[in-house]
């Protein structure tokens, strides 16, 4: 898939930003990082420290609240050529 040229839906005008692909694929990054880290955590005997739960918590806080953006800007733009006709 070529990143560099906007994503149209099939009888949508409208496009996924290279902005909104990099942060998918950062968010995509991240996730896995975050899903990385639960596994350790849930494979190790000690309990980890409250600080490292509440960091973990304030990154998929964080990682939700970009999708959620992304998402955003997707529909509002898909939206806007509908409120137009």
């Amino acid at each position: 898939m070529d990143i560099t040229q906007p994503v149209t839906p099939s009888g949508i005008n409208a496009t996924i930003t290279h902005d909104d692909l990099r942060c998918l694929e950062h968010l995509l990054r991240v996730g896995q990082f975050a899903g990385d880290l639960l596994e350790h955590q849930e494979c190790t005997v000690l309990k980890q420290p409250p600080a490292q739960q509440t960091q973990l918590a304030s990154l998929l806080f964080l990682m939700t609240t970009q999708l959620d953006g992304v998402v955003e800007r997707c529909n509002m733009s898909w939206m806007a050529p509908e409120k137009n006709q």
